[in-house]
């Protein structure tokens, strides 16, 4: 049994965060440590006398650590301490959405990325378009050698889909490619990699291996809900960006402002697919949409 939590994992972790806390300046009552339902909370006392803030870790298998305290720099730090710098997170957008893109990214948190953990990140999933768009917009202008992006629109995406197909191949072959290139156009940028964590889409060795061999001598470990990971969760941020604007343009590009493209594959989709259809005909769909989805099967089999 831990010192802090019968949770082993999240135990050694607290341990681990008291020291770098005490290292930081900040003073901790030892008799504040508090057991709660999946996590561990205690009170610190930040430099020059400032207000107690309340520190609470959270963990499970399945999600990985949390951060919670009103603190930035407390935030900040312990972070850092999950994934620490050098690490490179990969995510994707687009995935499950009918219309728009693909999109992979890449970002390595290294030494001079760590101010960004100030800006509140998180789970793209957990946020709004706004606040997306804000901080691809901050990222894009402070951090543009950080991150590296492949999209794969529509009419290219759909070429590519139906060759897989001949081959015997799926959608996570096409998302393999993504993200190996990805990892690639980002080491030729950064030489200071240390891991890479990518989120976890298939079990298949094989294109584990593939992702593997374009991070060269680079470490890598596929995660399940990979976005606890910091890196990982800024390029959630990026790659949902890079997919929003992308749906935008092709909105004004090919539906000249009539409609706007959405998110997702529910009905709103087959129902904006039908008219956009009946307004522009066939011929632009291929544009516009992932054919292989059931959204187009239904209205153009």
């Amino acid at each position: 049994m831990g010192i802090y939590s019968e949770d082993t994992v999240l135990d050694s972790f607290v341990e681990k965060a008291y020291a770098a806390i005490l290292r930081a300046g900040f003073t901790v009552n030892p008799e504040s440590f508090k057991k709660i339902n999946y996590g561990v909370n205690f009170k610190a006392n930040p430099p020059q006398g400032k207000k107690t803030i309340t520190v609470t870790i959270y963990h499970t298998a399945k999600n990985g650590f949390s951060i919670v305290s009103s603190d930035k720099e407390v935030k900040t730090l312990l972070q850092l301490l999950i994934s620490g710098t050098g690490t490179t997170g990969c995510d994707e957008a687009g995935k499950g959405d009918f219309f728009g893109p693909l999109v992979t990214a890449c970002f390595v948190l290294g030494e001079k990325e760590t101010d960004i953990l100030k800006l509140g990140i998180k789970d793209s999933k957990k946020m709004k378009t706004e606040e997306i768009l804000n901080l691809h917009k901050i990222i894009c202008s402070k951090y543009p050698d950080s991150f590296s992006v492949v999209k794969i629109m529509p009419q290219r995406y759909n070429s590519f889909y139906a060759d897989l197909s001949k081959q015997g191949k799926n959608l996570n072959d096409m998302l393999t490619w993504a993200h190996s290139k990805s990892l690639s156009s980002l080491r030729e940028k950064r030489s200071d990699m240390k891991k890479v964590i990518v989120d976890k889409f298939s079990d298949n060795s094989s294109l584990k291996n593939r992702i593997t061999a374009a991070a060269g001598s680079v470490p890598v470990q596929f995660m399940i809900r990979a976005e606890s990971i910091p890196s990982v969760a800024i390029a959630s941020i990026i790659a949902r960006a890079e997919y929003l604007l992308s749906l935008k343009h092709l909105s004004e590009t090919f539906l000249k402002g009539k409609y706007s493209l959405i998110s997702g594959s529910g009905e709103n989709s087959d129902k904006l697919l039908a008219d956009i259809i009946s307004e522009f005909g066939n011929e632009i769909i291929d544009n516009l949409c992932k054919k292989h989805f059931g959204n187009y099967l239904k209205i153009l089999p």
